[in-house]
């Protein structure tokens, strides 16, 4: 249980990270002032954001079931909104490198839900 809830802080962590980077100030901040994210590339990274957030919900209805998975995915958004929140603001360019956490997080999602 407490591997599937770890799972969905990852995920839910890297689908705001994902929606975070591409936000203009952030993306300047990381690739250098002037520079904006392509179309394709804010598009991409937008759906993955989501698709990581869904998959946090997923995770955390796995761990706690349909009466306590709503209350704990609430507050695992919470302290990964926090959490994407201050690395952009204070070390914008880790968040890129910490964001990848989220492939190896929904491996074990899909490993524990499916077992």
């Amino acid at each position: 249980m407490s591997m599937l809830i770890l799972s969905g802080a990852a995920l839910a962590f890297s689908g705001f990270a994902a929606k975070g980077i591409v936000m203009d100030r952030h993306y300047a901040d990381i690739h250098g002032r002037g520079k904006e994210a392509g179309p394709a590339t804010r598009r991409r990274m937008l759906l993955l954001g989501w698709l990581g957030l869904a998959l946090s919900f997923i995770a955390c209805i796995g761990a706690g079931g349909w009466h306590i998975g709503p209350v704990l995915w609430c507050g695992v958004l919470s302290i990964a909104a926090w959490t994407v929140t201050l690395l952009l603001q204070y070390a914008p360019r880790k968040v890129v490198h910490a964001a990848w956490i989220g492939v190896p997080a929904a491996l074990l999602t899909a490993a524990l839900l499916l077992r």
